[in-house]
């Protein structure tokens, strides 16, 4: 313990008069309030883990396009719809949509948008499917889909 030249503030637990109205007793649990477990007749099936698409050029032409909420060109990033992610599930890079990222002075719609200043959950939810689809349908339009990243999905 190391010895300072200040007062405590409390005194120590040795030092402390110990209360005689407190009682310390164990709970009562009533006779049958618990039962047995029962085994398991059938377990559930496993559900198999998808692994997402990883695809930089895919990422790359997303990033190309302007920005689909402000329409901005030359500031774009690929933002991943925040459907079916979750801890320790990330986002396939198919699931992404061109929005601007922020910028000296202004906040960018990508933030904006993660960050639900633009939309309410709710509406996100129903939004990020269209935009994805319209994010694709683009980049298969150019005739830029790239090899890695299969079919649009």
């Amino acid at each position: 313990m190391k010895r300072t030249g200040f007062r405590p503030r409390a005194p120590r637990r040795e030092q402390r008069d110990p209360d005689p109205d407190r009682v310390r007793s164990m709970p009562t649990v009533t006779p049958g309030a618990f039962r047995a477990p029962q085994p398991v007749a059938t377990a559930p099936a496993p559900v198999p883990k998808v692994e997402p698409i990883r695809c930089k050029a895919y990422l790359r032409l997303v990033a190309q396009l302007p920005c689909l909420h402000c329409g901005i060109w030359g500031h774009s990033q690929a933002a991943h719809a925040n459907t079916g992610k979750g801890m320790g599930t990330k986002a396939c890079d198919l699931q992404t949509f061109p929005l601007c990222a922020d910028r000296p002075g202004q906040r960018g719609c990508h933030s904006l948008f993660d960050q639900g200043a633009l939309f309410s959950k709710e509406a996100r939810r129903l939004i990020e499917p269209a935009l994805v689809a319209d994010t694709q349908r683009r980049i298969q339009a150019m005739g830029v889909w790239p090899k890695a990243a299969g079919a649009a999905g």
